[in-house]
């Protein structure tokens, strides 16, 4: 029966791998992780201003828009007023055209108040976000 030398019994070395490869694909892991983390917010940032700027201009559209129906109404709502006062002066006897034309002047201020209305949201509505 023989017995194992030395050299057989005795524990193998290992062979240690350099250390710096693993280093270098980890930090390049990491920058790559990084740089898809930086542009994934660069262009949802981007996303948001974009839309933000859309969503200003169609409300600076909208409010021109309610601005000019506002005095569009307004000039009628005078010319109205301005009838009414000759009417009253020259028909003061007829009841029913002074009746049509209050009529007309109360649906006019009933359009004029929902305009502002409408006017006043969307002039607050940029403030809101700030």
């Amino acid at each position: 029966m023989e017995y194992p030398t030395a050299e057989q019994t005795a524990p193998r070395k290992r062979r240690r791998r350099p250390l710096w490869p693993n280093v270098v694909a980890w930090l390049l892991v990491l920058a790559l992780w990084g740089g898809l983390a930086y542009g994934g917010f660069y262009y949802t940032k981007q996303y948001v201003d974009r839309s933000m700027r859309n969503i200003q201009e169609t409300n600076a559209l909208q409010i021109q828009a309610l601005e000019e129906r506002l005095s569009a109404l307004a000039a009628e709502m005078d010319a109205v007023e301005a009838a009414l006062q000759d009417t009253g002066k020259t028909l003061s006897s007829s009841d029913t055209t002074r009746q049509a034309l209050n009529e007309k002047i109360e649906a006019l201020d009933a359009q004029l108040k929902n305009l502002e209305k409408s006017l006043n949201i969307l002039k607050e509505a940029p403030n809101a976000r700030r």
